[in-house]
Parts: structure tokens; C-alpha cells; sequence
């Protein structure tokens, strides 16, 4: 069996969220027995490494051309985002030929790119997060006036083009169930989930962990409020503790803290599982964004203590439940809950151990892995 999956970025051309998704595609399609010829885009110096797929067709995505593409989704009514991924993508989907299955993710985002090209099989769009719902809190929260205007904008564009990616699909896919309640109707929540390794030290040093790409938005604001807001709280009740700062693409305010009232920035992190066993505490002071929120899972899985905003506790949640993490809303609130894990330890190991249990029995990447499965057969009409 043949598949086509088509991705606006390719794997192995940075760290972000859809790549990460693209990847667990790719293992489920190797899993149910396809052959996978991947679609997608990389800019000019990008080197995709994608060893899962049989064939890799990468798109050229040249900055050049975002400002005509800009204009033709002014005229159209298309997402302006969609400007960033203009190239050639309908030349390469002919290339790829014929499939028995195509996946889509994020097709909101490349409709304009594809229209008429996607081959005739059975269409599995995964959606990953509400991009409209996240222009809607954007919208309504971003501190930047030009920016709020601008979501302002965007969420409808977003949201019609929502519609019309689901249009004529078989299955629909987002990664939480609260994204999926904001996504066109019958769309089933997969979560990425994490691979568990062996678990870390229970007791650790007085070090604090935020994890994330750094440059997007979300993040970089919480960033921003952990280190301009929060952690001089902290570092005033425990003066003996660390934060640490680890993603990729941080941005200059970031690495310019490196080194300074205990701060410590790496960016990029080789490895995230090692980096977070060193951490007693995650925090994750984001308020805006849709979609899974990784870092938890990762923290989770490191078997740290969590205190992270009730937003990013919600998106989290699972059949399960909410998972085990301490909520805060006010720089007080999240600096006492740090400062609380930090000088008691036992109690953090505690509620790492709970949160480890949590990923262990509802966020294994082996199951989400499955549920894919379960969804291109879906897709194809078999049992």
C-alpha cells in the first residue's frame, strides 16, 4: 500500500509542534504497512532528514515570494499564514502519483497551495491544533495592539478554511479534546503522547526548567514573564536556585539573561529527556495557544513537579483527567508554588512520581502511535 503524507514543513528542518506530529504520522504508516512518500516544505538551507519515509519530496519555500503570496490571500479570502508556505506544492504531489491513503496535516494552512491536486483516495486531515480558536484568544489577549488586530482578522479566514479542509474527508484528527471541540464537527482527538524512558532521580537540585521553542510567540511571552516577573520572586524566598531555559531559537532578551541571577539558557537542547531529569520543578506560565502541550508531557515523563497556568493544565487533560499539576494564575501564585517545591523536595519527588504515572498510562507515544492505526483504517473502510 502507497501513502502520501502532506506536511507544510518537513521533518528534521527544526523543532516545532507539527513537525513532531509528522513524525509520529510516519511511524504509524510505517506501522499499518504503507509505503510513504512525504510532502512538504523546507526552506533554502534546510536539510531534511526524514529516514521513515521511502520517498521525501521537499517544496522550496523561498521568503521572496511570501509578500505576492501575501496579496493573492488578501483577494482570496485565504489565511494570510498561508502565505508562508507559497511553493510549488501541486508539481509535487503529481510527482508523488497515485496513493491509497493521504494524510494532511494542517491543511488549513495549504488549501490554497493544493486545491485540486490532492490525489483521489481516502483524505485523513489532521487538523493538530484549532488554529482559528488560537487567533481568537490571540485576538482577544495578545499584549501588542498591532498583533491583536491582525488575529483579529485572521481567525475567520482561519476558521472558514477549517471547513473546507474538511470537506470530502474521511477522518478528521486534532490533538486534544478541546481542540477538537472547536474544529469542524466529528473530529477525534489523538494525542502526541511521549516516549517514556527509564525514569530520572527522584530527589534533585533547586533548579527550574522551561522548556519550548523559544521564538514562538506563546513561549516566548511566558518566557519573557518568568524572568522578568516571576523568578525575582522566587530567587528572593530560595537564593540558592537555578532556572534553566531550554529550546530552540532563543531569542537575543533569552540568551542574553544566560549567566546571570542563576540563569542558564540552552538553545538548542540535544537532549530534552536528559535536560528535564535535572529539573525539580517545570513551570509554564502560557497563556496563550492551542493544541497538546508538550512540554507537560516531557516534564511529566522526566518526572518533575509541574506549575503551569490552568489554560495549559486543561489541554493536558486526558480520559484520564486533569493531570497532576499545580495550577497558577499571578506571578504570586506561581512563584509560591515554586519556591514551595524547592524547599521541599520530598514533596516535589512525590508529585513527580504522580505526573510520570500520569504519561505512563495516558500519554504513551506507543498508543497514540495506534490510534493513528485505527484511524487510516477507518479511512479506508476496513474493520
Amino acid at each position: 500500500m502507497k501513502a502520501i503524507l502532506l506536511v507544510p514543513r518537513l521533518p528534521g528542518t527544526g523543532f516545532t509542534g507539527d513537525r513532531l506530529r509528522a513524525e509520529i504520522h510516519l511511524q504509524a504508516l510505517c506501522d499499518a504497512g504503507f509505503e510513504t512518500t512525504i510532502v512538504g516544505g523546507a526552506g533554502p538551507r534546510e536539510k531534511p532528514h526524514v529516514p521513515l519515509a521511502a520517498r521525501v519530496l521537499p517544496v522550496a519555500l523561498a521568503p521572496a515570494r511570501v509578500p505576492f503570496a501575501v496579496a493573492r490571500a488578501l483577494v482570496s479570502g485565504d489565511p494570510f499564514q498561508s502565505a508562508l508556505f507559497a511553493g510549488d506544492f501541486r508539481a509535487a504531489l503529481k510527482k508523488a502519483g497515485g496513493a491509497d491513503l493521504v494524510v494532511a496535516l494542517l491543511l488549513p494552512r495549504l488549501l490554497a497551495h493544493v486545491a485540486g491536486a490532492l490525489p483521489e483516495a481516502p483524505l485523513v486531515v489532521d487538523f493538530v491544533d484549532a488554529l482559528a480558536e488560537a487567533a481568537r484568544q490571540a485576538a482577544r489577549h495578545e499584549p501588542a495592539l498591532w498583533r491583536r488586530a491582525y488575529w483579529t482578522v485572521e481567525a475567520p479566514r482561519l476558521a472558514r478554511a477549517e471547513e473546507r479542509a474538511a470537506l470530502g474527508a474521511a477522518v478528521l484528527l486534532a490533538t486534544t479534546p478541546a481542540d477538537a471541540a472547536n474544529l469542524p464537527r466529528g473530529t477525534r482527538a489523538v494525542a502526541n503522547g511521549v516516549v517514556l524512558l527509564p525514569a530520572g532521580p527522584a530527589l534533585r537540585g533547586p533548579l527550574v526548567a522551561f522548556t519550548g521553542r523559544l521564538m514562538y510567540r506563546p513561549n516566548r511571552l511566558a518566557a519573557q514573564r518568568l524572568l522578568e516577573d516571576i523568578w525575582p520572586r522566587v530567587k528572593r524566598t530560595v537564593p540558592d536556585a537555578r532556572l534553566l531555559f531550554g529550546g530552540a531559537d532563543a531569542p537575543d532578551e533569552i540568551r542574553a539573561a544566560g549567566g546571570q541571577g542563576g540563569v542558564e539558557v540552552v538553545s538548542p537542547v540535544p537532549d530534552m529527556a536528559a535536560f528535564l531529569r535535572r529539573a525539580r520543578v517545570v513551570v509554564a506560565p502560557v497563556d496563550l495557544g492551542t493544541g497538546t502541550p508538550n512540554k507537560l508531557f516531557e516534564a511529566f515523563e522526566a518526572g518533575a513537579a509541574v506549575v503551569a497556568s490552568p489554560g495549559a493544565v486543561a489541554r493536558a487533560a486526558s480520559s484520564g483527567g486533569l493531570p497532576p499539576a499545580r495550577t497558577a494564575d499571578t506571578d504570586e501564585e506561581f512563584a509560591r508554588a515554586i519556591a514551595d517545591y524547592l524547599g521541599d523536595p520530598e514533596r516535589a519527588a512525590r508529585d513527580g512520581a504522580m505526573g510520570r504515572a500520569f504519561v505512563e498510562a495516558h500519554a504513551d507515544r506507543r498508543a497514540s502511535v495506534a490510534g493513528f492505526v485505527a484511524a487510516y483504517r477507518a479511512a479506508k473502510g476496513t474493520p
